[in-house]
């Protein structure tokens, strides 16, 4: 279900015009980094994408995803939230 999200959440980012990047976790990527980040224009926005509202996070996930709220704009976002999130992305654009 994760990779439905976030496979989802990459076609709408790259229609909307962002550069969207999806990261790998392991060497060279930090411990919590976001599944996607995407850049646009004076901005940036990153995801944590879950399979659903009760999935299990990773260590350092939720800290991340704090932390880059305050810089940016962060989310988590899993089927539940979807629309949601991306409601406010467009309000972004």
């Amino acid at each position: 279900m994760e990779k439905k999200v976030q496979t989802k959440l990459i076609k709408f980012l790259r229609s909307k015009g962002f550069y969207v990047i999806k990261t790998h976790p392991g060497m060279g990527t930090p411990t919590g980094c976001p599944d996607v980040i995407a850049l646009g224009e004076g901005f940036y926005c990153c995801f944590e994408c879950k399979g659903s509202k009760v999935s299990k996070w990773q260590p350092l996930q939720r800290e991340t995803i704090e932390k880059l709220n305050v810089m940016s704009f962060a989310w988590a976002i899993y089927p539940e939230n979807y629309d949601d999130v991306i409601c406010l992305v467009n309000k972004l654009l």
